[in-house]
């Protein structure tokens, strides 16, 4: 969805929920074991997204849970978690996305950030993301103290950087602030999934519709029988940047989602109930719909549906189909 057009030679994009998939329930769904109403009323009513946004806007965690917990001493633990535990928020990044801040790179087009996120967390994905560095200037909402929508942040970021917004494409999650950066003059996309964004810029000029991917491989897995090993060969030897390790609430499994450059993952998994080998494929087809989509038509066309398109336990709304041959391969958004 776009507000306005006009001739646009520069892209400004906000972080979570456009780049990096972060969500405190990728981390409490585990602290609460799979407990989704007891995560929800917690996310409500103690650790909200509004106290987190005061952290947006500068507040330092050590004073955020301090206080916090003075109001409410039972969940001591659970408020520490938020900090103590931060890079288990973050899944990984939004890959579709990547793959278009990539080829907005290539073409050469000037590449900024805007982002409500704590000056204090941010070193931790500034580390873990390679294509964060690819940014020409990024302005943290904790640096400056000011929170979007406010237009004020949207003045200080393009006076700072000298971007005239007649100029600039602002991508967003949050219809508020796509609307404040419309108002100030800049062109607005409200970021939904990469299949949509990348048709915006089509519209745009700024990238070619006949490169556009039908579906990609979103990643290969493996199991293993020495999970920290086998992570430690893929860092060592291919310089792969480990995530968090998710440790399933319901069963025996763990497992690394490893990145290997802009939009290759490979995932590591280990069960007792299973035995080392390569496991399957999962390919991205853009979005929800997309999967749902994909997912009738094959099931129309006698294809086996292994396993409905459902949230998995970490997040990612997939759906499991097997191949001609029984290989099996995750549909995902």
């Amino acid at each position: 969805m776009t507000f306005i057009m006009a001739n646009r030679s520069v892209v400004v994009f906000d972080l979570g929920g456009v780049l990096i998939d972060w969500n405190p329930r990728h981390l409490y769904r585990k602290l609460f074991d799979g407990d989704e109403a007891a995560m929800e009323d917690f996310l409500a009513n103690v650790c909200t997204a509004s106290w987190n946004s005061q952290q947006d806007a500068g507040r330092t965690f050590a004073e955020a849970c301090a206080s916090l917990k003075s109001e409410h001493p039972s969940h001591a633990e659970l408020i520490d978690a938020w900090i103590e535990r931060q890079p288990e928020m973050v899944a990984g990044a939004i890959a579709g996305t990547v793959e278009i801040l990539a080829a907005l790179r290539a073409r050469r087009v000037p590449l900024y950030a805007l982002s409500n996120w704590s000056a204090e967390t941010f070193p931790i994905v500034l580390k873990r993301f390679e294509f964060l560095h690819w940014f020409q200037g990024i302005v943290l909402s904790g640096e400056v103290r000011l929170l979007k929508p406010d237009p004020r942040i949207f003045h200080l970021f393009l006076k700072t950087h000298g971007i005239d917004p007649a100029e600039a494409v602002y991508i967003d999650d949050l219809k508020a602030n796509v609307e404040a950066a419309t108002a100030l003059g800049m062109q607005g996309i409200l970021f939904t999934d990469p299949a949509s964004l990348r048709s915006e810029l089509v519209k745009l000029r700024l990238l070619d519709a006949a490169r556009d991917p039908v579906a990609r491989i979103e990643h290969a897995a493996a199991w293993v029988g020495d999970l920290e090993r086998a992570r430690a060969f893929y860092e060592r030897w291919f310089k792969a940047t480990a995530g968090p390790m998710y440790s399933s609430a319901k069963r025996d499994f763990k497992s690394y989602f490893l990145s290997l450059g802009p939009g290759s993952r490979l995932e590591l998994m280990k069960s007792p109930e299973e035995a080392s080998r390569p496991a399957h494929l999962a390919i991205s087809v853009g979005s929800r719909a997309a999967v749902d989509r994909l997912v009738k038509e094959m099931e129309a066309a006698g294809v086996r549906i292994v396993s409905a398109a459902r949230i998995t336990g970490d997040g990612h709304y997939e759906a499991v189909i097997a191949d001609t041959e029984g290989n099996l391969l995750e549909i995902t958004s």
